[in-house]
Parts: structure tokens; sequence; C-alpha cells
């Protein structure tokens, strides 16, 4: 009997998420688990209850989407302590790319007890996020998937704010809002230590994993355990550009796209420029990081996934 520590969210899925969770707690005791509900009021509540009980626990499980996977890399990053992943979001972009179930709770709380029991693990990189602009509640900041910080992270800012429509809906939604006010913007992007001028982009991310936004394959080509960071870049575009380049984006043939640029590195810094546009603040897996100046280094084998090994 293994003792699992739970997260749920819910407000997941359109407000079904409180079923889903409910649904992964029997589902999980009825393989004879111990289980400690750490569900709290809010995400930074529920995070500080996970951290508490970290020690005592043989694995953490959240349910819901890659917030929640979110709040389980902070707890589970760099320790030998196995997350368990019940994707059940509005955005289950990490699950996905792991190759786990996706908005099937029973078979995916099965998947999980069925990696416990086998003891099988993946083991993948996490990004590390460093400054004293880093929000709480936690510092370092660890993401899994993609840290946003470009026209990306002002998207991912006006879905956060928005209540409907959920889902991958939302995100295109908060495109077609976000883009009229767009302005290209200045930064420093500085890789693996080297020198950055002042210059304008339109784009700036810092993937570990492929998509966001529900199946937007950002970074195509990045892999989750090669100890380095896609970086996705783009020049400052017009607006038109950006229209004509968006449908490129939904089939990840924007990247050959001559003012799209992708670099991979082991360290990414972040700083304003003065060439162009305020920088919104950074997001990675749908939540909130904080503003630049950052610091992104790739935690290698930081995070060990309850799954099952791939083919």
């Amino acid at each position: 009997m293994s003792r699992l520590g739970v997260v749920t969210n819910p407000s997941a899925g359109s407000g079904r998420g409180a079923r889903w969770g409910a649904e992964a707690l029997s589902r999980l005791a009825s393989h004879g688990h111990q289980i400690t509900d750490l569900t709290h009021g809010s995400w930074a509540s529920a995070l500080e209850a996970a951290d508490a009980a970290a020690g005592s626990l043989d694995a953490l499980v959240v349910v819901g989407g890659d917030g929640m996977v979110h709040l389980g890399a902070q707890v589970c990053a760099e320790r030998d302590l196995p997350l368990g992943i019940i994707a059940a979001g509005s955005g289950n972009d990490f699950a996905a790319t792991i190759g786990l179930p996706v908005n099937h709770v029973l078979e995916a709380a099965d998947a999980v007890a069925g990696s416990l029991a086998a003891g099988t693990v993946r083991t993948v990189d996490l990004g590390k996020v460093t400054g004293a602009t880093v929000a709480p509640p936690h510092r370092p900041r660890y993401f899994a998937g993609v840290l946003s910080a470009g026209i990306d992270a002002a998207i991912a800012a006006r879905g956060m704010r928005m209540r409907f429509p959920r889902g991958p809906v939302k995100y295109k939604v908060a495109i077609g809002l976000e883009l009229p006010r767009f302005r290209p913007y200045g930064a420093r992007v500085s890789l693996d230590g080297a020198g950055a001028g002042d210059d304008r982009y339109t784009l700036v991310a810092v993937a570990n994993g492929t998509t966001l936004g529900g199946g937007i394959p950002l970074a195509p080509g990045a892999v989750l355990d090669d100890g380095l960071f896609d970086v996705v870049t783009a020049e400052a575009l017009t607006l038109p550009q950006i229209g004509a380049i968006l449908p490129r984006l939904h089939r990840g043939h924007h990247i050959d796209h001559p003012a799209v640029h992708v670099t991979r590195a082991r360290e990414v810094t972040l700083e304003q420029g003065k060439a162009g546009a305020a920088l919104p603040p950074a997001s990675a897996d749908g939540e909130l990081v904080g503003p630049a100046p950052l610091t992104a280094t790739v935690a290698p084998g930081a995070l060990h996934v309850l799954a099952p090994p791939r083919d």
C-alpha cells in the first residue's frame, strides 16, 4: 500500500473538477492506497499543504490541467518523490506530450496505480526560474512545459482573466482580444551567458515541452529529457504579418518562417529592453511566473512522472 497525497482542482473542466476529483480519489483508494486529500481553497494553499506533506508520501497525485502539473512540479522537483497526473483540465499539454490519458479520469487513475505497482516512472527535465521578481508562493519556480514572455504571455494573461469560454477555445478567443493591443516588445535575451543586444520581439518562449494553449505546437522539436530548452523567438512583426503566421502556428509550421528562430540553450536570461514596449509578465504552464528580469535554467532529470516506459 502506497501513501498518496492527492490535490484536485474543483474549478477544472468548466466546473466539473469537483466531480472528477471525487472520482479520482475513489478510484485510487479502490487500488488499496492510503489517500490524503490535500485539496485546499486556493492554488497557493494547496501547494503549501502538499509541500508540507511531501516527506511522508510515496507519491503526489494531481488532478486537473497544466496548472495542477505546475503545482506538482514545485513539490516534486529535484526530489525523489514521483508525480502522478490525472489530466482533467482545460489545458493538458504536458500530460498529452508525455503520453498519459487525457480527460479520462478513471483510466488515468488506473494508469497511476499501475505505474506505482510496476515501479515505472519517466524522468524528465524541468525549467528552473530564478530572480528577485519571481512571483510567490514558490522561489525558484519550476515549469514543465513552456515559459512565455512575449505575445504568447500577453495572450496567456488575458486567458487567465477570462471566465468564458473554457478549454482550448479560450486561448483562441484571447488571441483575438489581445492582438489589437500588440506592439513589439523591447527585450534582451541572453543564451548560455552570451551577451545580448537590445532588440524588438513579437514572441519569446522558453520551451521544455512542445505545446501550449491546449495543443498548439509552439516548439515541435522540443524534447523533455535532452537537457536543453528550445528557445523560440519571433522578430518584430506587424499585425498583418502575425495574422498570416497564426495558421502556420497551429500546424507547427511557424518555425519555417524567416522571422522565427529556434535556438537550443541550457540557460536563458530575459531582461527588459529599451527598443520597444514593456514585456508582459512571464507565465509558464498557464500560471503567472513574474516580470523580467528572469533567468531560466534547465534542471536535468528533475521530475519523476508515474508513467509507463516509452516504447
